[in-house]
């Protein structure tokens, strides 16, 4: 462990705890130069210390990463020397309204569009065009869970639509392609004629199954799509004497859907990292964070709780723990914007209190602990904090101090930490949605830089 200890006299304590009053989520100052403030170890007998620990970090594929109908199916893939290839593949059935009113025997087909709602992108080499292909499933989406390792059969050799697009990244972006002509007629004709497979939704389920959205891995981009009205066909037909198209949608609203990733790991950076729920300590300084693959830190937290186990008499005047800087990435593939500190198990999962809630770091200033109906002392809940990311020095930090507080006097339960990339939920601002499980953004960072930055106050 890497200590550096300094004191300070009583005076400059006060105005030390001035400052950090002013200290903000995204801002806080965190070496002792930054602040102004000259530590000196020759001062008065009560003094400011300070006191850097590096923390141990190992790489965990999540178990059960379930994405069943998470909202969104992400299309797409990449290629990087730490991550290997990744390809995301989006499974989901489609639904139609059985009481819409179908075309009728005279309707005279127009044409049929495959639409996909995009609503988040990342990637690289936008002036360059970007291939992505829908295909027919050959066997049904169950009404179980799927996970980002499930896989299911379809037509990989033939397609219901297909295009290439100059995409625009940070705005919407709606892309459309012809539906096969052959699916299209066959569709429509169904239709017509009342046909038994379009009678309920279940039997249209018999003779369709679903769909699957590709795209290229070595294109480095990846599609977030809403499923929804906007993700799906739509057939367009008149009669004679119009002069507007009658649209008939049969999309993905409603339906059941999920993401499936397959990972190619051979010959990477994280090669080793071979089973699901089991933490490892990867060979080299690099290691990362990568939606979608359900790839995490884990943060082993012991030369903490071992330093805690040194103090008496001590105050905490402020705990910064920072990640970073990452490195560079390129413009369009930037990180989260903030990590959920979720509590982690010995055997690598989400910390759960007594009730089944998730557990995680609980946001400064507020209570970290509380009683259960025994009198037993239990984690919060309610408010979440993260680690938020500065992208000017690329670095994610926040302020841990009422958390290390709770670990010290409360009783709090100790545990190592997991960064899970999610927007931190709170009473007043509920999170109800996983990033983690809508996308491939990723994060790479040196293991050397992730540390805890402690300033304490004691009487020596």
């Amino acid at each position: 462990m890497k200590v550096i200890t300094t004191s300070t006299p009583t005076w400059q304590a006060k105005i030390f705890g001035i400052l950090l009053s002013v200290i903000l989520f995204t801002g806080a100052c965190s070496d002792p130069s930054e602040i102004g403030l000259v530590l000196d170890p020759d001062s008065n007998q009560i003094g400011v210390f300070y006191e850097e620990i590096p923390l141990s970090s190992y790489l965990v594929l999540a178990d059960s990463f379930n994405t069943t109908s998470q909202g969104r199916m992400v299309v797409g893939g990449d290629q990087s020397d730490l991550f290997g290839t990744t390809r995301s593949i989006g499974y989901s059935r489609l639904s139609f309204n059985p009481n819409g009113i179908p075309p009728e025997e005279e309707a005279i087909f127009d044409s049929a569009i495959f639409t996909m709602n995009v609503v988040d992108l990342i990637g690289e080499d936008f002036d360059e065009e970007k291939t992505f292909s829908v295909h027919r499933l050959t066997e049904p989406i169950l009404d179980t869970a799927y996970y980002n390792f499930s896989q299911l059969e379809f037509e990989e050799e033939a397609n219901i639509a297909s295009g290439s697009f100059l995409l625009e990244p940070d705005t919407a972006n709606l892309l459309r392609m012809q539906v096969n002509p052959e699916l299209s007629a066959d569709f429509f004709n169904k239709l017509k004629s009342d046909d038994p497979v379009f009678d309920n939704i279940f039997a249209f389920r018999d003779y369709f199954p679903g769909i699957v959205i590709t795209g290229e891995p070595e294109q480095n981009t990846s599609l977030s799509l809403a499923t929804g009205s906007g993700t799906g066909m739509t057939l367009y037909y008149h009669y004679d004497g119009d002069t507007v198209s009658t649209a008939y949608p049969i999309n993905t609203i409603q339906s059941r859907h999920f993401t499936g990733v397959i990972s190619e790991r051979q010959g990477s950076g994280i090669d080793a990292v071979s089973e699901r729920g089991e933490a490892y300590e990867v060979t080299g300084d690099r290691l990362g964070v990568k939606a979608g693959l359900g790839l995490m830190v884990k943060l082993g937290m012991s030369p903490l709780h071992d330093f805690l186990d040194t103090l008496e008499n001590i105050t905490f005047n402020q705990i910064m723990l920072e990640v970073g800087p990452i490195e560079t990435y390129p413009e369009f593939k930037a990180p989260y914007n903030a990590l959920v500190m979720y509590f982690a198990t010995a055997d690598n999962k989400i910390y759960r209190r007594f009730d089944g809630s998730e557990v995680a770091v609980q946001a400064e200033g507020g209570n970290h602990t509380g009683l259960d109906q025994q009198g037993n002392v239990v984690p919060t809940t309610n408010n979440q904090t993260g680690l938020a990311f500065n992208t000017e020095n690329r670095v994610y930090a926040n302020q841990i101090t009422s958390y290390v507080n709770a670990l010290y006097r409360s009783g709090l339960v100790r545990t190592d930490l997991f960064l899970y990339p999610n927007t931190p939920s709170t009473e007043r601002a509920p999170v109800n949605s996983d990033a983690f499980k809508r996308s491939l953004r990723e994060f790479v960072v040196d293991k050397n830089n992730i540390k805890l930055k402690v300033y304490y106050t004691k009487i020596r």
